[in-house]
């Protein structure tokens, strides 16, 4: 049985853990203390790229990398902490805020320290009233103690925190939709290029972290890289020769909910496969599982069939689904797929921005002819499409043949796909919410598709047996493409 790997959450239970004394009895700011004493600021930066920290907000980028493209000779620069937390199935960043917010103060003064940078904001979201209460005493508390302000502990360095609450709008999660919200603006994502980090906050450059990846930098500080890297799993790139490594160290908090039967927030390394981590939440309440959500609702859809893929960035971007926030959500047998789908459907059509056309008329028109079909109103009328399917080269594409299908499944998905394609990767938005609709939609359909064609055909929501609502194998258009890359 795995076992808990506590990092981030090693002291969380710890009573009054919230206050400025009973953290630094547990080794709060010893560790911005050691940075600011023994180590210049371009050696932090080189030991956060080289512990292979990857972003836990979503995209999985490399933090050092991110932390290389901001130009050092422009000034003011900025940190933004991303606290905004919005992805459906998230609640880890959450229990930080409200538990032990000196700890995401801490990253913060180390990663200023390392990026010269003297102004950071913290936008959180707007519901998190108890997390921004105790973040507010935080920040309050180390002012009161000299580790914040001008001259921090008579070393020179300056650093202002401000938190700055959000109105709840999910694509305020988006770095730019973050950034244009907390300068005053409708939250809408901006173009790119120039990125964030060349021109972000009043057009300076800027950093954009979440709370979990700005809380693994006082432990690498601490601890050191070799520790650090040992944990979690590095593969080879078989494209670079020797194979360049591609790294998944460290822990994740994986937020854990639906049908298990201890959901809650666990921390672990990075590696696990999909059921183990299941099998430490407890297991399935049930007695099989049809379906696991592994990032987020965003994230593209995992079949029975594909419980052993490991739960890193890595292996997830090979199966054509993600780690994203870490928010997994488990469904049973009785779970109806198309109900699920219409569920996020309807979420994201209440949050879309509006700005780009594919995402304000496309994700509607997604939502309406998902509800549909889960409410037995699907056109039963069949059209003839190239079939798409394993190919002669063992590839997904079209066969060359043709195939019947009911006209409201072809249409779900040619609307979903031209608001951002899913097999090519491809969409015309301004941002990734476009994908963000397109992922789930084009998966859940593909994958379970024999339940979507119970549902029109049986003109009621029909939830079928998982070996019958699920596609074979080989079938599976992202189960064939998978090459998990071997360990080094």
């Amino acid at each position: 049985m795995i076992q808990e790997k506590r990092i981030i959450y090693e002291h969380l239970d710890v009573p009054d853990i919230y206050t400025f004394d009973v953290f630094r009895q547990h080794g709060g700011y010893q560790r911005f203390e050691k940075a600011l004493k023994e180590l210049q600021p371009e050696e932090i930066s080189d030991m956060v790229l080289q512990s292979g920290l990857k972003g836990r907000g979503g995209a999985g980028f490399s933090t050092g990398l991110k932390w290389s493209f901001v130009p050092r000779d422009i000034e003011p620069r900025y940190l933004c902490c991303n606290a905004d937390e919005s992805e459906p199935g998230t609640f880890s960043n959450r229990y930080i805020l409200e538990r032990i917010p000196h700890l995401l103060v801490e990253g913060i003064l180390i990663s200023c320290y390392a990026l010269d940078i003297h102004s950071c904001y913290v936008y959180i979201r707007g519901e998190f009233t108890l997390g921004k209460k105790m973040l507010d005493q935080a920040i309050e508390d180390a002012y009161n103690h000299s580790y914040l302000g001008e001259n921090i502990l008579d070393s020179g360095f300056n650093l202002d925190i401000y938190a700055h609450p959000g109105a709840g709008a999910y694509i305020c999660g988006e770095e730019t939709g973050l950034i244009e919200s907390l300068e005053g603006k409708r939250g809408q994502p901006r173009v790119k290029p120039p990125f964030p980090a060349v021109s972000g906050v009043f057009s300076k450059p800027t950093v954009v972290n979440n709370v979990e990846t700005l809380c693994n930098i006082p432990f690498i500080i601490d601890k050191g890289i070799e520790w650090y890297t040992n944990m979690g799993v590095t593969y080879g790139d078989a494209r670079f020769d020797p194979p360049k490594p591609d790294q998944n160290t460290g822990t994740k908090l994986y937020c854990v909910s639906g049908d298990v039967e201890n959901p809650g927030v666990y921390e672990l390394e990075l590696g696990l496969t999909c059921s183990e981590l299941i099998d430490v939440a407890g297991g399935v309440k049930g007695d099989r599982i049809k379906a696991v959500i592994p990032g987020g609702s965003s994230a593209p859809i995992l079949t029975d069939y594909e419980l052993d893929t490991r739960m890193d960035f890595t292996s997830l971007t090979l199966a054509k689904t993600m780690l994203g926030s870490g928010g997994v959500i488990v469904l049973n047998e009785t779970r109806s797929i198309v109900d699920s789908l219409l569920n996020i459907m309807e979420f994201y059509a209440h949050e879309t921005c509006g700005q780009c056309t594919p995402c304000r008329n496309g994700t509607p028109w997604v939502r309406d002819i998902v509800k549909r079909i889960a409410n037995g109103d699907g056109r039963q009328t069949k059209i003839k499409r190239p079939r798409f399917g394993i190919t002669e080269s063992g590839r997904w594409g079209d066969t060359g043949e043709m195939e019947e299908v009911y006209e409201d499944l072809e249409l779900l998905e040619s609307v979903a796909n031209n608001i951002a394609n899913v097999d090519t990767m491809t969409w015309d938005t301004i941002c990734v919410f476009g994908i963000a609709v397109s992922w789930p939609a084009v998966s859940y359909l593909r994958k379970f598709r024999p339940e979507f064609e119970a549902c029109v055909r049986d003109g009621k929501c029909t939830v079928l047996p998982v070996d019958e609502a699920t596609v074979t194998p080989e079938e599976n258009y992202a189960y064939q493409q998978r090459i998990i890359p071997q360990i080094i």
